[in-house]
């Protein structure tokens, strides 16, 4: 597969995983650990660990898609 074509879905995929993981991790209530109307730390939080997550997902699919690539091509 063309390495441009590989960069373009990494980047689809990206954003596709953030959105799920992103919407999977309000869902959980992190306020017992902050202070009360730490509202703006929250938000921060939830956004690192979804990038992070994101991030470390994306790179796991990313490793087997070219593996697979290499292995049948």
């Amino acid at each position: 597969m063309d390495p441009l074509a590989l960069a373009i879905f990494e980047g689809l995929l990206f954003f596709i995983i953030f959105a799920i993981t992103f919407r999977s991790l309000m869902s959980m209530d992190i306020s017992p650990i902050f202070k009360k109307g730490s509202i703006r730390e929250m938000q921060f939080i939830y956004i690192f660990m979804s990038i992070a997550i994101t991030y470390l997902v994306l790179k796991a699919i990313m490793n087997l898609v070219t593996i697979s690539i290499t292995i049948l091509g």
